[in-house]
């Protein structure tokens, strides 16, 4: 995967989270500004679960490894 194709599958997974979630959207204004910063804010809960996901797609990932689909 290229890295624009990560790229567009990043801003596709923020795009889901905005159309699933409430969200505020806050101009700061700065000398020299970075670009956009996204938080989301979460409970304990919620990011334990988001760490798990990750690291089972992680795991599955280094398994598939080098197999043929």
């Amino acid at each position: 995967m290229t890295k624009e194709e990560q790229r567009e599958k990043v801003i596709e997974g923020i795009a889901d989270l905005l159309r699933c979630s409430s969200f505020s959207f806050e101009y700061r204004v700065k000398k020299n500004p970075k670009g956009i910063k996204i938080i989301s804010e979460v409970t304990q809960e919620q990011l334990n679960a988001i760490m798990a996901k990750a690291k089972k797609t992680k795991q599955e990932k280094q398994e598939n490894y080098g197999k043929e689909e």
